[in-house]
């Protein structure tokens, strides 16, 4: 009789430790940020309102809307969507910058609204955000998060947990939502009158998220976006030239910028804290190259003693900046200059010394290989589709396909399997200007936009004339 319990016993521990790796790899294979923020949804959509519905057939209707919000949320909502599961909060408050910038960093609203979450400048001071000359936190991407989400506890909190009258309030103030309730004496959002911008924000949001919940219900397809840090927080110890640091990552100035879009000036800024979002996969390369660059040599500065006949806008000719910026820098008062003042000039004559072999770094091969790529597809394989024909597509080999899906041997691809591709991009190149060149010229000559280029050259403006020889880059 003890045997054949133990063995029963036996059975069903095992059975039990079967399960649980079957369900710890369909946990693994689910974590995709969807599956994620689903799960962290606790509000009622309220689908029933006509408002709502109204807004879901709207979204359903502009599918390419919702693709292109959902993807430029891929940088930013891993590390948003951890700070509410931390918190504790409705998974549905990760949508507010889908609504409020498309989750843009760079956005701005006429009324002065800025960063992902569109903050105003008072309430961003209000909640202890920096914003001076160097930095604006509103558009920083961990300062502005708990920024609004320690402004969005408050309004739940001044509207006893009604997080609709929270969100409401988010859009048109608090003082706005409180004031409609006080007049009708209601606590329903949908009875109140509020701005008619609004009337069409809430159930924009409650919708969203009613799609986001269902989407095979509505007929649409969410972009595959894996639940995985995208960047690290980097302490760098000093002062940084923002191009000399993505040149450290072996990222594009513009890929930088979209990490760290709260630095207003061509470096960061001069006072503590000292840090940089770096994609995650770039982490290993920028501390091994920055470990290299000593600190007086992370910010380039040209020391300029006035002559005669020089004044603030032909100095900053002279040196490719504006005037404007040189007399910020220097912190003057008037346009005014004196013999043999100096002034100090942004200049890149310390652009820093990069490691040329991959291998001096000490990453796994994995890491090394997608160390030379920065831009993440996700590829859904079609019928007939075969590894050879997506070598082609993406000029990878198949090897690098492997190494990223952890694909072992040959093994046959499945319709409808995601495989993670990294795909090339152009590095910046430098190119000396020639006669009869302007911006667009080598735009159009480089297939790139006059914005790119000037991204890419702090100080360079879209009407400065060029010089014979000047040295640009182009990417």
């Amino acid at each position: 009789m003890k045997f054949k319990l133990s063995r029963i016993k036996t059975f069903f521990v095992c059975s039990s430790f079967i399960l649980t790796l079957f369900s710890s790899s369909l946990t693994f294979a689910a974590a995709d940020v969807w599956d994620v923020l689903r799960n962290q949804f606790s509000m009622s959509h309220e689908v029933t309102q006509p408002e709502v519905q109204e807004q879901i057939r709207w979204l359903a209707a502009h599918p390419s809307y919702l693709q292109k919000v959902c993807r430029q949320s891929e940088p930013y909502i891993y590390h948003i969507l951890a700070q509410i599961k931390k918190r504790n909060l409705p998974g549905e408050l990760a949508l507010v910058p889908m609504i409020e910038s498309a989750y843009d960093p760079f956005a701005y609203s006429g009324a002065g609204a800025a960063g992902l979450w569109q903050l105003m400048p008072r309430t961003g001071s209000d909640l202890g955000l920096k914003q001076d000359w160097w930095f604006d936190g509103r558009r920083s991407i961990g300062p502005s998060t708990d920024a609004a989400l320690d402004y969005l506890i408050y309004l739940n909190k001044f509207f006893s947990g009604n997080w609709v009258l929270a969100i409401a309030a988010y859009d048109s103030g608090e003082g706005t939502i409180a004031r409609a309730l006080k007049t009708t004496g209601h606590s329903s959002f949908w009875n109140l009158p509020v701005p008619r911008e609004t009337k069409v924000y809430v159930p924009r949001f409650l919708a969203l998220a009613e799609i986001i919940r269902n989407p095979s219900r509505y007929h649409v397809e969410l972009p595959a976006i894996p639940y995985l840090p995208y960047f690290e927080e980097v302490n760098i110890g000093s002062q940084i030239d923002l191009n000399h640091a993505a040149r450290l990552a072996g990222i594009s100035y513009k890929e930088l910028i979209k990490l760290n879009p709260g630095f207003n000036r061509w470096t960061t800024a001069p006072y503590k804290p000292f840090r940089l979002l770096i994609p995650t996969e770039k982490v290993a390369r920028f501390n091994h190259n920055l470990a290299n660059v000593p600190q007086e040599n992370r910010v380039s500065w040209t020391k300029h003693v006035v002559k005669r006949g020089d004044n603030l806008n032909n100095i900053a000719n002279r040196y490719h900046t504006t005037a404007n910026l040189i007399k910020q820098l220097n912190q003057l008062k008037t346009n005014n200059l004196k013999l043999n003042q100096s002034v100090l000039i942004p200049s890149s004559k310390n652009t820093p010394v990069i490691a040329k072999k991959e291998e001096d770094i000490k990453a796994p091969l994995e890491q090394r290989i997608i160390g030379t790529r920065n831009h993440r597809i996700i590829h859904i394989v079609q019928k007939n589709e075969t590894m050879a024909t997506i070598q082609k597509t993406y000029s990878v080999s198949a090897q690098e396909i492997q190494i990223w899906n952890k694909i072992i041997g040959n093994k046959p691809l499945r319709k409808g399997q995601q495989l993670v591709i990294w795909k090339r991009m152009n590095q910046p190149k430098q190119y000396i200007v020639k006669s009869g060149d302007s911006l667009s010229v080598i735009a159009k000559n480089h297939l790139t936009k006059v914005n790119s280029i000037i991204a890419l050259n702090p100080g360079l403006r879209r009407n400065q004339p060029l010089r014979l020889g000047q040295k640009i880059l182009v990417g």
